[in-house]
């Protein structure tokens, strides 16, 4: 089956293609509604482009700041490129970055397919702040988690009447964690963001030998580099220093790797002189305090070359196996800088931030969670520096580290600078803010005219129903509690189902409500009782009548008096049905319910024409929630479109 006959696509709306980020819902469709009467049943379709277009300019507006996805950080976000950390200023789509396959949890290295900067304006985003974790993002922000779970090996069924049943006490016996997606704020206790993850792009045959990889790490953390001027021995310009007497085991080390490197030491120079003759060499000057191992400049090239100015280039950390990140690892703090140890960490300082970085980096391509922090001056250590942390824990519980003894923060708070976020095939990347590093990765609306209108489309993620925003697309019927559903609009919604069912999109025909995801009055108990009876799962064409009030009466009982109720609540006159509310009996004050909704848009409302539901009584009644809408409407977001005004094309 085609799209269907009456669809408006985004482009059509004025929109451009939506930043949510790729999803490939194929479970079914999920019916939702407004929570407040509209009133477009009874009104031109151009109201039905008036509300489309009003709600999402308010979900974008300064109350929600939602930026029609909300998947996104504040400026102080990094994302890892596989050149080392940028900001969204300094990426463009096709930049390589390191991103996470949720499916096996390994690290990958993919290109940007789209960066999107939204502007500056007052929002409210929620901060998550401890010592391993630091974020600042929209509450509809996506995060891969792994959620705790122990299971009983039971399978949970349902009565007929839809309430679930009781599965009995049994073992707890599986444990472990599944992968899924959560959203900011949908994260639970049991769910933990991965800070880490092997890379699955490593190469598994070494480019260099060890001995190298290891000298490199000791000339990084604890080398020096003499120009030619200062120095004094026969092209000498690279040493590295090691205390025979503190640490012998490290001066045999770095010993064992020039000589695989190089070759035996040489006594003495082959030549005198500041120039290079072309063969590397080293040799060993021992002093009272300390041994230093000196390199001609032909292998003191060597060392800058992959680690210049003492820096390890990214290119260099790239091209190491596993095996040679972890040697680079041990060696590094061994070599120099401001080691220590806690309980939960291994740390290592360097005066220059750069030096610092390139531990961090070969830290992540490891699978090491890590973090860098300035590190302010001490007794011992009188100058600042850059302190890299490699935490023993590879994974974040936000909400379990907010509610424990840990020292936590999560809370929302006023923001009104730029937000952003990327678009990877993996849908994640690998983000750093304060230092800290992390991964973190309604589609329509059928109109009581029977028009599908394309909101977030096909292949993207839901924000609709958490537990299934990536499994379920989603759909709107734009009613409140007491608006009708038109016989148009439920052949909309059968529509838009079979074409979703296209092989192209293979999405189950199942139909389900958003009260079947989380407990909510969503989409509203005539449109719930539509997806249980199978209404909407009927092929289009075949439009049923759904019930109305028509022909109720003082004396009549059930659902149709509590809907008929339900409005002359809506229509603002609730006070009238007294203490007993929406009973589901049509007695005298329900009728004073009914004879005041039909004054209130004009009709003579005598005494009686509140005790039967002729036509002009339904009419009239409706007319009366759809005037109060209208009203209410009015003072949220100002004047709504009419009929006879043009059509809104935002």
């Amino acid at each position: 089956m085609p799209r269907p006959s009456e669809y408006v696509s985004r482009s059509e709306l004025g929109w451009p293609e939506s930043p949510a980020s790729y999803a490939d819902p194929r479970s079914g469709l999920v019916v939702h509604y407004d929570g407040v009467d509209q009133g477009l049943a009874g009104r031109n379709h151009s109201a039905c482009l008036a509300y489309w277009h009003n709600t999402r300019a308010f979900h974008m507006g300064p109350s929600r700041g939602w930026v029609d996805v909300g998947y996104c950080v504040d400026e102080a976000t990094e994302i890892l490129t596989e050149d080392g950390w940028r900001t969204f200023h300094q990426i463009s789509p096709g930049d390589i970055v390191l991103t996470l396959d949720h499916e096996t949890g390994m690290s990958e290295w993919q290109p940007l397919q789209d960066v999107h900067v939204f502007p500056a304006m007052p929002r409210e985003l929620v901060r998550m702040e401890g010592r391993e974790h630091s974020s600042l993002t929209t509450p509809g922000h996506r995060w891969p988690v792994e959620r705790h779970h122990r299971r009983t090996g039971t399978e949970r069924r349902k009565h007929e009447d839809g309430t679930w049943a009781r599965t009995g006490r049994a073992a707890r016996g599986v444990k472990g964690h599944e992968r899924m997606w959560a959203t900011t704020d949908t994260l639970g206790h049991r769910d933990r963001i991965p800070l880490s993850a092997p890379c699955a792009h490593l190469p598994t045959e070494p480019k260099w030998s060890d001995a190298l990889v290891e000298l490199v790490a000791w000339f990084w953390a604890g080398g020096h580099i003499r120009s030619r001027e200062e120095s004094r021995g026969a092209g000498t310009s690279v040493a590295v220093l090691q205390s025979e007497a503190r640490n012998p085991a490290g001066a045999a080390r770095i010993r064992d790797a020039l000589h695989g490197a190089f070759g035996p030491p040489c006594e003495k120079p082959p030549r005198a002189g500041g120039y290079t003759d072309g063969i590397p060499w080293w040799r060993e000057v021992r002093s009272r305090h300390q041994t230093g191992f000196h390199l001609s400049s032909d292998a003191g090239r060597v060392l800058d070359e992959h680690a210049p100015g003492r820096v390890p280039t990214h290119a260099f950390l790239r091209s190491l196996t596993a095996e040679q990140l972890a040697l680079f690892i041990e060696a590094s703090p061994l070599g120099g800088g401001h080691g220590d140890r806690t309980d939960d960490a291994r740390a290592l300082g360097q005066k220059g931030r750069a030096a610092a970085e390139a531990l961090q980096f070969a830290a992540i391509l490891a699978g090491r969670a890590a973090s860098l922090r300035r590190r302010p001056p001490t007794s011992s250590t009188p100058y600042p520096g850059w302190k890299v942390d490699l935490h023993r824990e590879t994974h974040v519980a936000p909400r379990a580290a907010a509610a424990g003894k840990a020292e936590f923060t999560l809370l929302r708070e006023p923001y009104e600078g730029r937000i952003w976020c990327v678009r990877t095939p993996n849908s994640t990347w690998l983000a750093r803010r304060e230092g800290t590093v992390y991964f973190t990765g309604n589609s329509f609306m059928c109109c009581a005219h029977g028009y599908v209108l394309e909101g977030r489309g096909l292949y993207r993620a839901q924000a609709a129903q958490p537990g299934g925003n990536t499994t379920h697309y989603s759909v709107t019927l734009a009613t409140g509690p007491t608006d009708p559903i038109t016989p148009e609009q439920v052949n909309a919604v059968r529509a838009l189902r079979q074409w979703l069912r296209e092989p192209g999109t293979s999405v189950s025909g199942r139909v389900l409500g958003h009260r079947d995801f989380v407990s909510t009055s969503c989409p509203g108990d005539r449109a719930y009782a539509l997806v249980q009876n199978g209404t909407f799962e009927q092929p289009p064409g075949e439009i049923t009548e759904v019930h109305d009030m028509l022909g109720l009466r003082i004396g009549s009982t059930g659902e149709a008096v509590k809907l008929l109720q339900l409005r002359i609540r809506r229509a603002g006159f609730g006070d009238a049905l007294g203490e007993n509310g929406a009973d589901s009996v049509y007695g005298p004050a329900t009728a004073e319910g009914v004879r005041r909704c039909r004054e209130y848009v004009g009709s003579r409302a005598l005494d009686g024409y509140g005790d039967r539901m002729t036509a002009h009584a339904v009419d009239q009644v409706e007319a009366a929630v759809t005037k109060r809408a209208l009203e209410r409407a009015s003072e949220a977001f100002g004047p709504v479109q009419d009929e006879d005004d043009e059509p809104a094309v935002g």
